[in-house]
């Protein structure tokens, strides 16, 4: 399943909206009215949403909550960007300078890589390709935790926002 994550025109907080291949909405990262940093992972098409969280205590880290998972993301930045993920086996990993990034269970299996690319009415996104639909949620809300991250870690960088 192709999909494309791309930040929205809001002015506040961080948002993006999920494309089809068509161009499509078919969910929006909506952020909270309040500080805390919560984004909301919404279906137009009614699929289950899933919660995202941003958390700054001693470092930054990102929760989500899909159905009945917890997971805990936290960003390892050294060669490479990763994620170590609490409450699941996956890896993610990739390059923040190129937008590209992978994520693996256990085995080594690809279950999502997403890239950046130009759309084509040439707009800055994010290409999702998902192998493993029973996980579609946190795949893509973690796919939103790293484009946040992008965001948060260099916000005057034109190469950072899509």
């Amino acid at each position: 399943m192709k999909l494309y994550l791309k930040r929205n025109g809001k002015e506040e907080g961080i948002g993006f909206n999920v494309y089809d291949s068509n161009e499509k909405i078919i969910f929006d990262v909506v952020n909270s009215i309040d500080s805390s940093m919560k984004m909301t992972l919404e279906s137009r098409m009614g699929d289950p949403f899933s919660v995202i969280r941003l958390n700054t205590l001693l470092f930054t880290y990102f929760t989500i909550r899909c159905r009945h998972h917890f997971y805990v993301l936290i960003p390892c930045v050294r060669d490479t960007f990763s994620f170590a993920i609490y409450g699941s086996t996956y890896k993610f990993g990739g390059s923040i300078i190129t937008g590209s990034f992978k994520m693996t269970d256990s085995s080594g299996n690809v279950m999502m890589t997403m890239e950046k690319v130009l759309t084509r009415n040439g707009d800055e996104a994010f290409e999702l390709n998902i192998y493993d639909s029973n996980h579609k949620m946190f795949l893509i809300s973690s796919a939103v935790c790293a484009a946040s991250y992008q965001v948060i870690a260099q916000p005057n960088s034109p190469q950072v926002c899509c």
